[in-house]
């Protein structure tokens, strides 16, 4: 490959300049904790551990996702948290070890993804270990830096750019304002920012891949793109100041009373005082929309009551099988929750969290309402969904469809449901309905979930009829249904910092009838 000839690494060489204009900071605080035990040498990346020293940049047992964390730099940020000198020593050692080791093109830590990130989040809380560094150090560090932005500059274009083009733009930003030998390229930053927000948001400000925690994230680097060109007095585009505002009022829409973001599609668990900061930072003022068409999200937010339900087609991208899944929460305290996502590195577990069954909704046959491929873009079933959204006095109505089981089964799934916010009473009825004679297979039974956040006790009555909830505060909610047999499971839940917890789900499974309407409910024990 040419960019592993050594002629390729010359004029790299020959090109790049140690002269820094311009050293940026970042305003996001890690956590000085994990800081340590990074210091004391216990790496952890999405629940793998790996014992951490300079060899490990060499060779280590981890995993493919753990090494694009440590060859990203992210984990910078704790360690600079902890303020002392030691950090500044360790930070400079290992950096070193990495310029021995990687300061050419590899095929890995040279990846266009993980270069963009590596950049931004170096460069971004550089002025730590930088400036109190020796003049050697920092001519090697800064060289390097710039010798990675050269390359991510010519290459850039020929890469297919996912969901992290947003760094890349980020960091052709943040070299061009930092180094002067680059400054010519910040148009091209510029040109790619503004392309990224034209293809990755949509018209109502959600992030192409419907997550809160991508919205989150998309959110904070623009954040950071407008806090570089302000400090290089740069004027900061207008097309940048919409989107930060329009975007920020749609991840208000994901927040919860308690601080957190609602957990749909790919999730990351995010601290309630980053998204409070990211927000406070975002200085917009426009008002939390109740409805987003583009994307397809219903909200309820009356008496303390949030429900908020996934009523969009999944993204092709990352697709989460999620149809018509809902999140309940009554003022902090979460009852009714999706999944999320697991933070380890395993295929059956990435999967399993991203269908259908790990959803509140409902499954046909335990078969996903969309196909979801690990690592792959799915390009075959893809469930189409409609909703509206109907208002009187203190009650909502949510009408909802979708097509996911059509071509397999003849089958739409309908989900209707009515919160009276005066009464803190969420009643809702799920049925199929067949609008073709012609399918492919025929399905057996239904299975209808609602999975219930950990700290929710449940108890089943006698009967089977009835589920009586006491929530973490001690009040009571109890769950009905009309069918005649209720279920309590036991499942899993990764909505929390870096926590696999065990929860449980009310069940219920009926052999399928179209248009038999199967009626729940869900209400406050006063």
């Amino acid at each position: 490959m040419f960019y592993n000839n050594p002629i390729y690494n010359f004029l790299l060489e020959r090109k790049s300049s140690t002269e820094i204009s311009f050293i940026p900071e970042s305003l996001w605080v890690g956590d000085p904790d994990n800081g340590k035990k990074i210091v004391d040498g216990f790496m952890n990346f999405n629940g793998e551990s790996i014992v951490f020293d300079k060899q490990t940049w060499k060779k280590n047992k981890g995993s493919r996702s753990w090494n694009e964390e440590l060859f990203c730099f992210d984990w910078i940020k704790d360690v600079k948290a902890l303020g002392t000198n030691k950090a500044r020593i360790f930070l400079r050692d290992n950096i070193r070890e990495w310029l021995r080791l990687k300061n050419r093109w590899d095929p890995f830590s040279w990846e266009t993804k993980i270069l963009s990130k590596r950049l931004c989040f170096l460069m971004s809380n550089m002025s730590f270990f930088y400036e109190t560094a020796d003049e050697s150090f920092q001519k090697k560090f800064a060289k390097s830096l710039n010798k990675q932005a050269i390359h991510l500059i010519n290459v850039f274009k020929k890469k297919k750019l996912g969901s992290e083009k947003i760094f890349t733009a980020k960091a052709i930003i943040i070299s061009a304002l930092s180094f002067r030998n680059l400054s010519s390229k910040l148009k091209i930053g510029i040109k790619l920012l503004i392309d990224t927000l034209n293809s990755d948001i949509m018209e109502d400000g959600m992030h192409y891949l419907r997550s809160p925690s991508e919205q989150f994230i998309f959110l904070q680097s623009l954040i950071d793109i407008k806090n570089y060109l302000g400090s290089s007095k740069i004027v900061i585009p207008k097309d940048l100041n919409e989107n930060i505002y329009r975007i920020a009022s749609t991840l208000k829409f994901f927040k919860i009373a308690n601080g957190e973001l609602a957990i749909f599609n790919k999730f990351q668990y995010v601290e309630s005082y980053q998204v409070n900061e990211v927000l406070k930072r975002s200085n917009s003022k426009l008002k939390t929309p109740n409805t987003l068409s583009s994307s397809g999200f219903q909200r309820i937010n009356e008496n303390r009551l949030t429900l908020i339900m996934d009523c969009g087609t999944p993204s092709i991208e990352k697709t989460h099988a999620s149809s018509l899944s809902f999140e309940l929460s009554h003022g902090n305290e979460k009852i009714v929750v999706n999944c999320g996502s697991p933070f380890v590195s395993n295929k059956e577990l990435n999967e399993a969290m991203r269908s259908t069954a790990a959803h509140s909704t409902v499954s046909i046959d335990n078969i996903n309402s969309s196909d979801i491929f690990f690592e792959k873009n799915t390009t075959t079933r893809l469930a189409k969904v409609w909703s509206e959204k109907l208002e009187r006095d203190n009650n909502f109505w949510i009408n909802s469809a979708h097509t996911g089981y059509k071509d397999l089964f003849g089958l739409i799934h309908n989900r209707k449901v009515h919160i009276d916010s005066k009464n803190l009473i969420i009643r809702g009825q799920d049925y199929f309905s067949r609008p073709t004679k012609s399918y492919n297979l025929t399905p057996k039974k239904l299975f209808l979930r609602f999975h219930i956040h950990p700290d929710v006790k449940l108890s089943a009555t006698a009967s089977k009829k009835k589920v009586v909830l006491k929530l973490k505060n001690n009040l009571g909610w109890e769950f009905i249904c009309s069918e005649p047999k209720i279920e309590i499971n036991e499942g899993i839940y990764f909505g929390e910092k870096k926590l696999k917890k065990n929860n449980h789900h009310i069940l219920i499974s009926e052999k399928i009838v179209p248009d038999k309407k199967i009626k729940w409910l869900f209400r406050m024990i006063k």
